[in-house]
């Protein structure tokens, strides 16, 4: 969800929302008229949940679809396109609210868009920065590090392991993927995010600056820990990953 309630819309990603969320909001659309939402097709299933989407009388002003979604195994090339997966996409907004006609073209437009990558670097045109100091790195103010700054991720597959990194000072990365044996010798999610990690530690070793690496993994973050601070030094044989 982005905006305030003031001169400008707050819009709504419904389905981005948990139902706590959904249950929380409806009300607010239910008394004010400034907002526009954004829901997948919706079924007969919704209009019995108690947070149906469509508040009364609101109108529908576009229904379309777009590129909105990575492609399925872009980590393992690193071309990071975009793909619709035929998800279409309804827009509302309040039977109170006046939308011109230009505003709904420039909006499906938008929806529409053919853009061939989704670029992961920072930007700060337009509503970026407000974008990213959303994010959780953003709230922390990980984004104003004096440093290079690493995104890492990996992944196991029935065709293997996959890992990469993206540098955002080079707007760059790396990526790698192989097939790993049974036994002891076998792949896990786990062994990937720490491959991706290894990457990027790689990549900096011919730079001499200080860096943050960025990781959705728990498992990664609970073992660095281990080998970090005075004293520590943890035997490999303890971490078969």
């Amino acid at each position: 969800m982005w905006g305030m309630l003031d001169d400008s819309p707050v819009i709504i990603n419904w389905n981005g929302l948990d139902l706590t969320e959904q249950a929380e909001i409806t009300p607010t659309l239910e008394t004010s008229n400034n907002w526009i939402k954004f829901t997948h097709p919706l079924g007969a299933e919704d209009a019995t949940t108690h947070t149906f989407p469509i508040p009364k009388g609101a109108r529908r002003i576009l229904h379309t679809k777009g590129k909105a979604g990575r492609v399925r195994g872009w980590w393992r090339t690193g071309t990071d396109k975009l793909a619709s997966y035929g998800l279409e996409t309804k827009v509302w907004i309040s039977h109170n609210s006046t939308i011109s006609d230009s505003n709904i073209i420039a909006l499906e437009a938008l929806l529409q868009t053919k853009s061939q990558k989704d670029l992961p670097d920072m930007r700060s045109e337009g509503v970026e920065p407000i974008y990213w100091a959303g994010t959780e790195s953003g709230l922390m103010e990980i984004y104003k590090f004096p440093g290079v700054i690493y995104d890492t991720d990996g992944s196991k597959g029935s065709t293997g392991m996959g890992a990469g990194f993206y540098r955002h000072n080079t707007k760059g990365g790396g990526c790698c993927q192989c097939r790993v044996g049974g036994g002891v010798s076998g792949g896990s999610s786990g062994r990937a995010e720490f491959a991706a990690a290894c990457l990027a530690l790689e990549d900096i070793l011919t730079h001499d600056q200080p860096i943050v690496v960025l990781t959705d993994s728990k498992g990664l973050m609970t073992v660095a820990s281990n080998w970090v601070g005075e004293g520590k030094d943890p035997l490999l044989r303890h971490f078969p990953d």
